[in-house]
C-alpha cells in the first residue's frame, strides 16, 4: 500500500509571475479575507503589489522556502518508509497534483501553532480533493519537548555569550478581530513562549512581540517596531517563533527591514537566528512525532 507524509506550506515564488498568482491565491482564501469582496480585492492587491514584493524577493536571493522543505523531505526520507512529500498552499508544488498516487496520507503542516488562517487553510484545500484513503493529522506540536529542546540550543549557539544578550520572539500577526472569532494562536504562541523562556534563563532577558500586519485594523500586539524600542544600547537576538522554514518574512522582514529599524532605534547589535529548517534533529524529530502521533 502506498503512503506518504506530506509536509503542508504556504509556498513562495520564484519568478514575478509567481508571485503575483501566490499574492492573488492568498489573498483569494476566504481564511484569509472573509469578505465575499475577497474577489475583486485579491487581483487588486496581486496587481499592485507583486512588483514591489518582487524587489524585496530580489535583495534575499528570492525565496528560500521551497528548496528548503524539499531538503528536508529528502531528510525526512532517510528515517521512514513513507514516501516524504511536500504540497505548498498558495503555489506549486500542489498536493492535487500528486495525492492521487496515495492510499494513506499523513498530513503534516509545518506550523507549529494552529490557526485557521494556515493549517485550518490548509485542511480546506484538502477537504476539497474528496480524497478516499487513509488520513492522519498532525496536530500542533509547539509542546513537544524535543522541539523546544531543538529550538532553544540553536539560539543558545547563534552568539558565544548569551549572558550578553537578550531574546525576542517575533510571531507572525494576525488581526486581533480573528483571535475574537475563536483561533487559538495567540494563545499557544503565549504558550509556547513561556515553554521556551524557561529553557532561555542565562539570557539577560526573554520577551516577544508580532511582526507582518498590513492595513488598518487592529492586530495582536505587541508590535515588534515598538518593542524594539525597549533595547536601545542593547544586544537583541529575534527568534521567529512562528515559522519552521525561512522565507521572506524571515528573511527580508527580520533580516533586512526590522534591522535597519534597529539601527535607527539604536540597538547596539541585532540578529536574527535561522529556523529550523532542513537540518538533521528537525527532520529525526518529525519523523518520531508521525511515529508516535494516534
Amino acid at each position: 500500500m502506498s503512503k506518504a507524509i506530506i509536509l503542508l506550506n504556504m509556498g513562495g515564488a520564484k519568478s514575478p509571475e509567481e508571485l503575483k498568482s501566490f499574492l492573488y491565491n492568498m489573498f483569494s482564501d476566504p481564511r484569509i479575507i472573509a469578505s465575499p469582496l475577497r474577489h475583486m480585492i485579491a487581483p487588486l492587491i496581486a496587481q499592485f503589489r507583486y512588483q514591489k514584493s518582487w524587489e524585496n524577493y530580489e535583495k534575499i536571493g528570492g525565496s528560500r522556502i521551497n528548496q528548503l522543505t524539499e531538503n528536508l523531505a529528502k531528510q525526512m526520507q532517510k528515517y521512514t518508509d513513507y514516501d516524504v512529500r511536500f504540497a505548498m498552499r498558495y503555489s506549486h508544488p500542489k498536493l492535487q497534483n500528486f495525492i492521487d498516487q496515495y492510499h494513506e496520507v499523513v498530513l503534516m503542516p509545518l506550523y507549529p501553532h494552529f490557526s485557521f488562517t494556515t493549517v485550518e487553510s490548509s485542511l480546506d484545500e484538502f477537504k476539497s480533493l474528496n480524497f478516499k484513503g487513509k488520513v492522519k493529522l498532525i496536530k500542533a506540536f509547539y509542546q513537544e519537548e524535543e522541539f523546544n529542546e531543538i529550538i532553544s540550543k540553536n539560539i543558545i549557539k547563534s552568539v558565544p555569550n548569551p549572558t550578553e544578550w537578550h531574546v525576542l520572539f517575533s510571531a507572525h500577526g494576525l488581526p486581533k478581530k480573528m483571535i475574537e472569532k475563536g483561533d487559538p494562536y495567540a494563545q499557544q504562541i503565549l504558550e509556547h513562549f513561556y515553554l521556551l523562556k524557561n529553557k532561555l534563563t542565562m539570557f539577560q532577558s526573554v520577551d516577544f512581540a508580532y511582526q507582518s500586519r498590513f492595513g488598518y485594523t487592529t492586530w495582536l500586539q505587541p508590535y515588534l517596531k515598538e518593542k524594539l524600542k525597549d533595547y536601545k544600547k542593547k544586544n537583541v537576538l529575534i527568534y521567529p517563533i512562528s515559522f519552521m522554514i525561512d522565507n521572506a518574512e524571515t528573511d527580508y522582514e527580520l533580516k533586512l527591514e526590522y534591522a535597519d529599524i534597529a539601527k535607527e532605534i539604536g540597538v547596539q547589535n541585532y540578529k536574527v537566528v535561522d529556523c529550523p529548517n532542513d537540518s538533521l534533529d528537525i527532520a529525526k524529530f518529525l519523523v518520531e512525532l508521525n511515529e508516535k502521533s494516534k
